[in-house]
């Protein structure tokens, strides 16, 4: 599984899902953290909307945001991504709350079974 997490810095949770600065995407497997991958936006390929998220999410199971609008949750659902809502905006908090499942149990998932 990989979750993708907007930031602009690769420590906080960026406000920004449009355009943030880059995605960190985390590997888990069984509960494990198995790999970390920072992938910065160039200035290039900078994302102008909701569709072009997606080009670093293709691989992701999962993204964890501060808000989710309508619209974006009907984009990740139609490509079975799961948006998970968060408070926290410190990256190792958030996914240690994911790991934990607290995020879970409080998240707006849009893609669930």
């Amino acid at each position: 599984m990989k979750i993708a997490i907007p930031t602009e810095d690769g420590i906080m949770l960026s406000t920004y899902v449009i355009n943030p600065g880059g995605v960190l995407i985390i590997s888990v497997e069984g509960g494990e953290i198995t790999g970390e991958e920072l992938r910065w936006n160039r200035p290039y390929d900078i994302i102008t909307s909701l569709k072009g998220v997606l080009c670093n999410l293709a691989d992701c199971n999962t993204i964890i945001v501060n808000t989710a609008t309508s619209e974006l949750q009907e984009l990740m659902k139609s490509q079975q991504v799961s948006v998970v809502t968060t408070n926290e905006v410190i990256i190792t908090k958030v996914i240690m709350q994911y790991l934990n499942t607290s995020l879970l149990m409080e998240s707006n998932t849009c893609c669930s079974p």
